[in-house]
């Protein structure tokens, strides 16, 4: 990827994350990216196709972060949970105010009834996150942290949309205490299922 064009999606994620889609202008991004406007369609067909790619950016950082703490870690399975939902919480309540959340959240939220190629995109990274939080589960359940009868994708499924609640919470509240909250009851909901 060429340096300005990941600038301008860099910076364009920020301002996503700021106002949303439908806040987020062409000029602002270009601007803070500080790169001329016709920079914006060498390498973006639309606003929609820039977005596209966005969601991809920010999956492809996020990715690692999963890969490092669901599967990569020798710790215990469940302990691997609890890490990585306390190492995102430490990157969300160092946000300003809390705000900002999850990319991909924040778009679903926003566009899902609107914009079908948006939310397919969206979907699809989801599930690939929903994978990751799958395989750590599955593992749980081979090593008798979690019973054998364990559904393991729905119960992943079950953690994933959580999560991405209470960072919705966090931001209404401008506050981390929804993800603290999340971290205690995920314990307590894991423990349900040994």
């Amino acid at each position: 990827m060429s340096a300005t064009k990941e600038k301008i999606i860099e910076s364009g994620i920020e301002i996503l994350l700021e106002k949303g889609y439908n806040g987020a202008g062409l000029k602002e991004i270009l601007d803070t990216a500080k790169v001329p406007k016709g920079s914006f369609y060498h390498f973006f067909k639309s606003k929609e196709d820039f977005c596209k790619e966005a969601l991809n950016h920010y999956s492809d950082e996020f990715t690692p972060i999963l890969q490092k703490y669901l599967i990569d870690s020798n710790e215990s399975p469940i302990l691997r949970l609890q890490l990585f939902f306390k190492a995102m919480t430490e990157i969300f309540e160092s946000q300003k105010d809390c705000k900002g959340g999850c990319l991909v959240g924040n778009m679903a939220q926003e566009l899902a009834d609107t914009n079908t190629p948006l939310r397919s995109r969206i979907l699809q990274i989801m599930e690939s996150w929903n994978s990751y939080f799958v395989s750590c589960l599955d593992e749980a359940k081979k090593a008798g942290e979690l019973s054998s009868d364990t559904n393991t994708r729905e119960l992943a499924e079950f953690i994933l949309n959580s999560w991405e609640g209470a960072l919705l919470k966090m931001k209404i509240v401008s506050s981390a205490a929804p993800l603290e909250n999340f971290n205690l009851q995920i314990v307590r909901i894991l423990k349900c299922y040994q």
